[in-house]
């Protein structure tokens, strides 16, 4: 009991002694104590302009009109802090014992400029490494009393923030409120801003802000939201920068999130990530275990990437199967609009090529471009100063394969190229997708090399050069029987070949052929004409002729005409007459010949024909005639 009276009775001189100092000690005199210990650390100048009063209610502190803190002294820019008030809750022990420790501040509109000069000194580094070191005896009283320095709780009102770096305005923040709950080592963050559209916020648990300030690596659990995205990270990390952990993006708006950062929007599409990170502080970056969706793709992805200068990345990503219909702009078909027959002219962007330098290995299960579909790939692209070469190690499709490599260069304009080798790939599947043609059957083999150059499909495609060859086993091609077209019935039914063979060059879009034979048991087939693969259409001859030992056997040429999705297939049988009439003309204009030469009274002489000695004779007479007329004979 006697002990409970002495315990009572110290609380209650305490209290006194508190009630005390609240209305002996003035606000000024607390102002000059603040701003003589600031002074001391920092070196910069804080000043209160207007009233500074002392409360006790609802906080023990310090109430101030406007206040400003002192910028760095190699700074021309005004003060680095500013508000229009300011309340500062103190310790309440500290006080009795003569010291101020801030636990509470609350800052009303204040603006606040960061910045960094050429030798990249921060202004906000207000204590230096290495000044304890050098304080003298008097400074230390100070340090101490700075060393018992805590923070409890920090709350910002309608900040203005600005950031320069070395003279260049980077950064500047309107409207943004922030708390600090700080209890012991670990703090809590809470932030909301409108740097330009839609509002920002950031809330993250900070396992030791001391450390992390001074630059150890400490446990950070944060998360940014924006127009309903939203970027987390949950780990360890460090200002340096360093961080290790997992990190998380939710974008189904992500030019709205970019717009709501400042950032220009570059149609970025709808995107989810989420992966295990990590940033060293020789800025190698490292990312495992990630699934990235976007485009309407899906993938698994593991990279190594070195940000230390331009870029360069090692990446193995794996798929189910890769949609690039947004990439090519091509749209069931690639037309502009509904019933147009010509390739897409929107703009291919390949600005990525410029981004990055390095190595990609890509694997999936398919493929499909939006005009063409294939199966289980794997490739590796290689980029180098915007260009990228792609190697095609596997490309299954149409039940067949294909090698070789896809250039795309994007240095100074898009250039496309490659060399393929096709290996028993089904033609009416890869025909019917490629260019709506479903009359053809049969497994080809092709070396094919192409170039190309332009900002849209559109224009890649009426731009094309290039060659080929192609060889194909049995076949068909439907539409049209060669048998019943012998025995007089010209239309319909089905051909079935037993092999065909082809060159072609491509030039401007157009690809021309010349050789194509085709062989048949009792008829061969022969083709020449041209395929607008940037028009998108066909004008084509085949000539079936019955197999003689002379290759002079009834021939019928069949013409194909029209644009790819429905081309017209008929006989054009003023070309059966001239070639099955030729020799009978070739005898007559014989006999007309003669007939003129006999009337003439002319003989061709030795190595002379029939038209040079009619020729001879005509020029003679019409000499002898002029000379009479000049009265010379």
């Amino acid at each position: 009991m006697r002990l409970l009276k002495v315990l009572l009775s110290v609380v209650v001189v305490l209290f006194v002694t508190l009630v005390g100092l609240i209305f002996v000690l003035p606000g000024e005199k607390i102002a000059n104590l603040a701003a003589d210990q600031v002074k001391a650390q920092t070196g910069r100048d804080l000043v209160f302009d207007g009233d500074v009063t002392f409360s006790f209610f609802p906080t023990l502190g310090v109430d101030t009109g406007a206040v400003a803190l002192g910028n760095a002294d190699w700074s021309e820019n005004g003060p680095m802090f500013q508000a229009q008030s300011a309340r500062v809750g103190l310790d309440m022990m500290a006080l009795l014992g003569g010291g101020i420790q801030i636990k509470h501040i609350e800052l009303d509109s204040p603006t606040i400029l960061l910045e960094t000069d050429s030798e990249n000194h921060a202004n906000w580094d207000l204590f230096p490494p290495g000044e304890s070191a050098e304080a003298t005896d008097g400074d230390n009283a100070a340090t101490d009393a700075v060393a018992g320095f805590t923070l409890e709780k920090l709350t910002v009102t309608d900040a203005s923030i600005r950031y320069r770096e070395n003279g260049q305005e980077r950064l500047a923040l309107s409207a943004v409120s922030a708390a600090l709950d700080w209890g012991g080592e670990g703090a809590e963050i809470t932030v909301t801003a409108t740097p330009v559209s839609d509002p920002v916020s950031l809330v993250a648990s900070v396992g030791d802000l001391d450390g992390l300030m001074a630059g150890d690596v400490t446990s950070v659990i944060a998360k940014i939201e924006a127009a309903g995205n939203s970027v987390s990270f949950d780990g360890r990390a460090s200002i340096v920068p360093e961080l290790q952990g997992f990190a998380a993006l939710d974008l189904p708006k992500p030019d709205r999130f970019l717009a709501a950062l400042g950032i220009p929007s570059q149609g970025t599409p709808a995107t989810e990530f989420s992966g295990d990170i990590t940033l060293t502080k020789e800025m190698l970056f490292s990312l495992r275990n990630a699934k990235v969706a976007a485009l309407g793709n899906a993938v698994d992805l593991d990279a190594d990437v070195d940000l230390s200068g331009k870029p360069v990345v090692t990446a193995n990503l794996r798929a189910g199967t890769i949609n690039l219909e947004a990439l090519t702009g091509t749209d069931a078909g690639a037309a502009d609009d509904a019933g147009s027959s010509e390739w897409s002219k929107a703009p291919i962007d390949v600005s990525a090529l410029g981004l990055f330098d390095g190595t990609i290995a890509i694997s999936a299960n398919a493929i499909e471009t939006g005009t063409l579909s294939f199966g289980a790939s794997r490739l590796s692209v290689e980029v180098d100063n915007a260009r990228a070469v792609a190697t095609l190690q596997q490309l299954s499709g149409y039940d067949g394969e294909i090698t070789g490599q896809f250039v795309a260069n994007n240095r100074s304009g898009l250039s496309v190229g490659g060399k393929l080798n096709v290996s028993g790939m089904e033609l009416k599947g890869l025909l019917t997708d490629f260019a709506e043609v479903d009359r053809f059957t049969g497994k080809a083999d092709a070396q094919i090399g192409f170039l190309a150059a332009g900002q849209s499909l559109h224009a890649i495609m009426n731009s094309l050069q290039g060659d080929g060859l192609v060889s194909v086993g049995t076949g068909t091609i439907s539409g049209i029987d060669l048998d019943k077209l012998f025995r007089g019935t010209p239309t319909g039914g089905t051909t079935v070949f037993d092999n065909m063979v082809a060159t072609w060059t491509i030039a401007d879009g157009v690809l021309k052929n010349e050789d194509l034979l085709m062989d048949l048991p009792k008829v061969q087939a022969k083709g020449a004409g041209a395929v607008g693969l940037g028009a998108q259409t066909i004008d084509y001859t085949f000539t079936p002729q019955i197999k003689n030992a002379t290759d002079t056997g009834l021939a019928i040429p069949v013409r194909v005409k029209g644009p790819w999705a429905g081309p017209k297939i008929w006989p054009d049988l003023e070309a059966v007459a001239n070639q099955n009439l030729k020799e009978e003309r070739k005898e007559l204009r014989e006999k007309a010949k003669q007939t003129v030469a006999d009337k003439l009274g002319v003989k061709a002489e030795e190595g002379q024909s029939l038209e040079d000695a009619a020729k001879k004779k005509l020029e003679e007479e019409a000499a002898k005639q002029l000379l009479k007329l000049l009265g010379k004979n």
